[in-house]
């Protein structure tokens, strides 16, 4: 049990901080709204 709540809170002390960086930088869902865009179907 110790060796699973260490690899969880490695996942989550280590991968959860990477995320936010990572949706700071970049949107990677392209989720930004265009004011000049005609339609916004892809």
């Amino acid at each position: 049990m110790p060796r699973r709540t260490l690899i969880a809170a490695v996942y989550y002390l280590a991968m959860t901080p990477w995320g936010w960086c990572a949706r700071r930088v970049r949107d990677p869902l392209s989720r930004r709204w265009a004011p000049k865009a005609t339609t916004y179907f892809v």
